[in-house]
């Protein structure tokens, strides 16, 4: 990109907000929620999630680990884990983005109209059933390309359904802000005063981590080799672990700590 479109007072804006992230501590997920959620604020968005993509082209799997959320509480998670569970190629812009074939190291940033028409994106399965009920509709993407085949450094921004549509100077600046910005948007850590995943047994691990991937009973007793009972087991251990009394609110406690910013 050329910068023809970007607007001075945006440029101003991410200069302030990227010197701001510079002075935060290097603890936790602070840096990256404080620049998540400023660009969030910069473009007017109301969601934004950056992720790292595992095998990310046509033919992949699509999955993700999401590394950094703003804008998404409880009553948007559904969304999310649909996407985990149903792999990102289910959603049309996503899927049109896979098929760039980028330099390892560049940053690709698309609007959603300019990867996938109205038509088709109003009757994809994910976007009707999962995306559109939460209020989300329009977005722009952005993708870095790693030295690694597949890997990817993920961004998706949203605003709601009565938001006006991103328009090409809001595009720039995502590309801007991820061409600068994508080694600071490191994974988040858990908090030091939270139940930790680290004290878990290893199979109480591996369970955590399809419970995450959005995966039922059945498909982690395959994945593991064990019982449905033996799943339900090692789930309950992880509700009294991290004190919960659901999937659901294990989801959600998880989504939480990915998104929320210091007290």
């Amino acid at each position: 990109m050329k910068g023809a479109h970007l607007r001075s007072s945006h440029v101003r804006e991410l200069v302030r907000l990227i010197n701001e992230t510079h002075e935060l501590p290097a603890g936790p997920g602070a840096r990256p929620r404080h620049l998540l959620s400023g660009i969030c604020r910069i473009l007017g968005s109301d969601a934004a999630v950056c992720v790292r993509e595992e095998d990310f082209r046509p033919e992949g799997t699509g999955a993700f680990t999401a590394t950094v959320l703003a804008g998404w509480g409880t009553d948007r998670l559904s969304a999310v884990q649909s996407l985990q569970r149903m792999g990102s190629a289910c959603n049309p812009a996503i899927r049109a983005l896979m098929r760039r074939r980028p330099a390892p190291g560049s940053v690709v940033t698309a609007m959603r109209r300019d990867l996938v028409g109205d038509r088709a994106w109003y009757s994809a399965p994910y976007v009707e059933h999962h995306l559109l009920p939460t209020g989300l509709d329009d977005s722009v993407y952005s993708g870095r390309w790693s030295e690694r085949p597949g890997v990817v450094q993920g961004i998706g921004i949203h605003r709601g359904r009565s938001g006006r549509r991103f328009d090409a100077a809001e595009r720039e600046l995502l590309n801007l802000f991820h061409s600068e910005c994508w080694a600071l948007l490191g994974p988040v850590e858990q908090d030091g005063d939270r139940p930790q995943a680290d004290r878990l047994s290893p199979r109480e691990r591996q369970t955590l981590t399809l419970l995450l991937q959005g995966l039922g009973d059945k498909d982690i007793a395959a994945r593991m080799e064990i019982s449905r009972f033996t799943v339900n087991q090692y789930t309950k251990s992880l509700y009294k672990h991290f004190g919960v009394r659901s999937r659901a609110a294990l989801l959600a406690l998880f989504l939480e700590r990915m998104h929320k910013g210091p007290a």
